[in-house]
């Protein structure tokens, strides 16, 4: 899972698809390592979430 998240993470074009997709990659993290790594990556997409803003007009897609 931690693979699939950083393939989602280094994404050229990022879409609303892919974040999606990345949360609910969190959903399924079971260890610890798995939620640490996926922690740092969550970081790092955050960063990234104007690009997928600009795709839907808002980040009224945002999920707690």
């Amino acid at each position: 899972m931690i693979e699939e998240a950083r393939k989602i993470f280094n994404k050229k074009d990022l879409t609303l698809d892919d974040y999606n997709k990345f949360i609910e990659l969190k959903n399924k993290m079971k260890t610890n390592f798995e939620i640490f790594e996926y922690s740092w990556l969550a970081e790092g997409f955050e960063l990234r979430l104007p690009e997928i803003a600009k795709k839907v007009g808002n980040y009224s897609f945002i999920k707690e």
